[in-house]
């Protein structure tokens, strides 16, 4: 028998299934010079220029590599559905944070490097819990809002 209590979860979670849009992936080419990967756009958390090369952040904690162009991914991902706001990072490039990932934008801490402002805490970061940016709590909710 199940309680009572229960029931309305019971009732909810196919409707909140249903919501969820189908994958969507797309073709990457990773950094190694191996045979393009498939991901997820659906999928993706962070996109953002490391050290020569494309980094996409997921919700499996995985974080994929690519040879190619940060705008050339980003306007990839965006074609396939994925919702992105964009902010500056503390080395004054450009960082990717999927919309729907985003938990929380707080003051920058102490414990972030020079330079940061904000705070984003988004869900299925890798390395972190959050990403600090330059922009003021005040001009990432702005972009948050125009990003929508």
């Amino acid at each position: 028998m199940i309680p009572r209590r229960l029931l309305p979860l019971l009732l909810l979670t196919p409707a909140a299934a249903a919501q969820e849009p189908p994958a969507s992936f797309i073709e990457l080419v990773p950094t190694e010079g191996r045979a393009a990967v498939r991901l997820n756009a659906r999928q993706v958390v962070r996109v953002a220029r490391l050290d020569g090369a494309t980094v996409l952040d997921t919700t499996a904690y995985v974080q994929q590599r690519s040879s190619e162009g940060l705008e050339l991914v980003i306007r990839r991902l965006q074609g396939a559905g994925l919702r992105l706001v964009a902010l500056t990072d503390l080395n004054g490039s450009r960082t990717y944070l999927a919309l729907d990932r985003i938990v929380l934008v707080r003051p920058s801490e102490e414990r972030h490097a020079a330079g940061a402002r904000a705070a984003i805490v988004v869900a299925g970061l890798r390395f972190a819990t959050d990403v600090a940016v330059r922009e003021t709590v005040a001009e990432a909710m702005a972009a948050i809002a125009a990003a929508q």
